[in-house]
């Protein structure tokens, strides 16, 4: 899987430049507000009449206008033919080269995103971009490379250490990404962000002490960043001893689901059959899409003894999230119920994970995807 291609710092150029510096009249003044706001459909009807402008700048501008609105509708390809129209107006253009390269990444035309974003020249948003074709591309070294540049370039830019560490991680080079966020943190004290990744690339090198302890300080750094709670949640209900006091409360305060996993190992070890069911109604509230709350279940029903629970609930759990810890625990139950056929081929699969990377280090990786962006369950 490629984690945040296309980052946020190139597609600023389709939506920002659309509409600046342009003294149009209405509809393409309309359309042009309609697309910063994010009302794409309605800009694309505001601009169904509207005749190109027949000054160069405009035009330019007119063609991005149109791209936009065709990328905010998920029409990628399309965006890509606006932008490379756009470009034959000024070829030469640095910030038109980026835009139309990263509109054409979006659309999966990577050869022709890299012949253009390196026609850009020694521009760091570039480079970046440069970097992003080539993971896309799978060419891990060209890619690391890029973002190395790009940070020599900008190195008062906290997202080109980001991107370079999140590149050396997904690629377990997990004491490399350490030492570029180590080194970007004297730059960038209280970017919670950095501190995110840096725990990830602590974890999944197995240092779990350092990990809580990043991910507590970015919580104290930006208390709203929803992905240091998920990955903080993730390695606790993942290690197999009680967190801290204090980030107990903290992911209690933050999510009821969790709090509620969490309850229940509390409970197990302090014999409280009170906290137990407690636990157990709050997590049967909780949507079907909660692994979190399906893992626990599943665990709770297996504690008590309750099995064709637990299998169902745990089968949902592993199918959510095939952890190795997760298929393992479902193999143990499968076993426990006499189901010899399904508990080898649950270890099967974990082996299979194992071989690739060790049990932490896929659990970092799927940190990873968290931090990066994919769907991951709200608080509740």
């Amino acid at each position: 899987m490629k984690y945040g291609l296309v980052r946020p710092w190139v597609f600023w150029f389709l939506l920002f430049a659309a509409g600046t510096a342009v003294c149009w009249q209405n509809p393409l003044q309309q359309a042009a507000t309609l697309t910063r706001a994010g009302r794409y459909a309605e800009a694309r009807q505001a601009l169904k009449n509207a005749a190109e402008p027949s000054d160069t700048d405009q035009r330019i501008a007119f063609h991005r206008l149109k791209a936009a609105i065709a990328s905010g509708l998920g029409e990628f390809p399309e965006a890509a033919a606006e932008m490379q129209v756009g470009l034959l107006l000024s070829p030469a253009n640095s910030n038109l080269l980026i835009a139309t390269a990263a509109a054409e990444l979006k659309a999966g035309q990577t050869d022709a995103a890299l012949k253009h974003a390196r026609s850009a020249g020694e521009n760091p948003v570039a480079l970046a971009l440069i970097g992003d074709i080539e993971e896309k591309s799978g060419n891990t070294a060209e890619a690391i490379t890029a973002y190395r540049q790009a940070l020599a370039l900008a190195p008062t830019n906290a997202q080109y250490p980001i991107a370079l560490a999140s590149e050396l991680i997904q690629h377990q080079a997990f004491g490399l990404a350490i030492a570029v966020l180590d080194q970007a943190r004297q730059t960038f004290p209280r970017s919670a962000k950095l501190l995110v990744l840096l725990a990830i690339a602590h974890y999944a090198a197995g240092d779990t002490r350092e990990a809580i302890d990043s991910l507590t300080d970015a919580i104290a750094l930006e208390p709203s960043l929803n992905a240091a709670y998920l990955c903080l949640s993730q390695i606790v209900l993942q290690s197999a001893s009680a967190p801290p006091e204090k980030v107990f409360h903290s992911l209690c305060a933050w999510n009821s689901n969790v709090c509620a996993a969490l309850q229940l190992r509390q409970a197990r070890e302090t014999s409280d059959e009170a906290l137990t069911q407690q636990a157990i109604d709050q997590l049967k509230r909780a949507p079907q899409s909660d692994s979190v709350a399906h893992c626990a279940l599943g665990r709770a029903y297996e504690w008590r003894g309750q099995l064709p629970a637990a299998r169902r609930e745990l089968e949902l759990c592993a199918s959510q999230d095939a952890s190795p810890q997760n298929l393992y625990v479902l193999a143990l139950l499968y076993q426990r119920m006499g189901e010899t056929i399904l508990a080898r081929k649950e270890l099967a699969a974990r082996d299979e994970l194992l071989r690739r990377m060790s049990e932490q280090t896929t659990a970092g990786l799927k940190a990873l995807r968290t931090f990066t962006g994919a769907p991951t369950n709200p608080p509740q």
